[in-house]
């Protein structure tokens, strides 16, 4: 091999490699944001989400089920509203599971709490993420479960969902 060559092939895997890496971050940073099927539990928890985080809301409320909204109005959530949060489908090592859930929950055998959901319903688990303004760049994790129940063609909100308001409503 002469010397020529061999130059050659001593850069070019390192170039290579430099190439696919900006290539992969390039990707990376390009992809916008994941648009869930409107249709499903987690699209609903997604609208639900983003009507937050743009300050619509009434909108956030209209997808709260009516048994659970009751007198609740967007002014009632506003007052809870977080400030700037992002939110990501599912939890580090999923914290659900054997979690009783009160709107759903049965006593199983031998007096255990063991939760029930029926059919039409499900479980949406998200990760909150906080951002605060300070100046020491406070960022903190909360993990919350949405619950679901598909009636009349939609997947509706059930119970008090993140951030907790209902227990505020008048008439509650």
């Amino acid at each position: 091999m002469t010397t020529t060559a061999r130059r050659v092939s001593g850069w070019l895997l390192p170039v290579a490699l430099g190439l696919v890496v900006v290539a992969l971050v390039t990707i990376a940073l390009t992809r916008g944001p994941v648009s869930l099927d409107p249709d499903s539990a987690e699209g609903t928890v997604q609208e639900y989400l983003l009507a937050i985080s743009d300050e619509r809301w009434d909108d956030a409320v209209a997808v709260i089920h009516d048994d659970w909204r009751g007198t609740c109005d967007g002014f009632d959530l506003q007052l809870f509203a977080p400030g700037d949060f992002s939110a990501q489908l599912g939890s580090p090592g999923g914290f659900g599971g054997s979690e009783v859930r009160e709107q759903f929950g049965a006593v199983g055998e031998s007096g255990s709490a063991e939760a029930t959901i029926p059919d039409n319903a499900t479980r949406v688990e998200v990760t909150i993420n906080h951002q605060n303004d300070g100046g020491f760049g406070n960022t903190w994790q909360e993990h919350t479960a949405f619950e679901l129940t598909f009636d009349g063609d939609f997947w509706w909100i059930v119970g008090d969902p993140w951030p907790y308001f209902i227990f505020s409503c008048p008439g509650r």
